[in-house]
């Protein structure tokens, strides 16, 4: 079966020294296509340096909501600590290493821990957003508790090109992101939430991607998330929308092939 996941961390310490093992495993379990996301210097960085050595790993560089407050250190509730960035610097070297990257992001708003500064977030995402339409890729959103704003600010771009992580918004945003044309990746985890079992309902399956978020959001508690288990999200969208598992499969890697490749 061809599983991908857009949206992972492999840069996390959770699979620290491991991923020489876990790659090719993950390779016979049938994952062909991998992007893991940076959030902020560091792990951009390193994703850089992932995507060099793994060839189903594709880079996608980013700047976390929290973490594009360059004067915060800190910020309660978060599982990492916050590292400063120079926002300027970043973005400029996001533009030098587009060609070695597959989209931007992790990026976009995050109003669960950053509401109150939600005017400093929105002007580095549109400053992230301007970059994108400059360079041409495809862009991985972030929106917790911020996806009306999310919306609406990328509503107002040119960008075409769209990934909805995690996308927690009310039906009548998914409706409305649906019907311009964006994507939505959805996690495993869809085994335990209902929300995103609609999503699946009211998306069509050509809009449709996996993603992990790896090591976060897995489908068996107390274990690490990683790639393969995209199949629990196969499983489940093939069930609600009355597919064999196999074609569900196809369908998202030509969705992925159609918008990253």
């Amino acid at each position: 079966m061809n599983l991908i996941d857009v949206h992972a961390h492999l840069d996390h310490a959770e699979f620290s020294n491991q991923l020489e093992q876990l790659i090719p495993r993950w390779k016979e379990l049938g994952v062909k296509h991998i992007i893991t996301s940076g959030v902020n210097t560091t792990t951009n960085r390193k994703t850089l340096e992932l995507a060099k050595r793994f060839d189903i790993v594709h880079a996608s560089l980013g700047l976390y909501p929290i973490d594009a407050l360059a004067e915060e250190l800190k910020q309660g509730g978060l599982a990492r600590d916050i590292e400063p960035i120079d926002v300027d610097n970043e973005l400029k070297f996001i533009e030098q290493q587009k060609n070695n990257i597959i989209a931007v992001g992790e990026c976009g708003l995050d109003y669960k821990f950053g509401k109150d500064r939600a005017e400093k977030q929105k002007n580095v995402f549109q400053r992230i957003i301007r970059l994108v339409e400059r360079i041409k890729k495809p862009i991985i959103v972030h929106s917790r508790k911020a996806e009306f704003d999310v919306i609406d600010m990328l509503f107002s771009s040119s960008l075409k090109k769209v990934v909805l992580h995690c996308f927690m918004g009310r039906k009548h945003l998914i409706k409305k992101a649906a019907d311009k044309g964006y994507y939505f990746s959805i996690p495993p985890i869809i085994v335990r939430l209902q929300h995103f079992q609609l999503m699946a309902e009211i998306v069509p399956v050509t809009q449709l991607l996996t993603e992990t978020d790896a090591p976060y959001l897995s489908p068996y508690p107390g274990k690490r998330n990683e790639p393969p288990y995209v199949i629990e999200t196969i499983k489940q969208i093939a069930k609600i929308k009355g597919f064999t598992e196999e074609e569900t499969a196809n369908t998202i890697f030509m969705n992925f092939q159609n918008l990253f490749l």
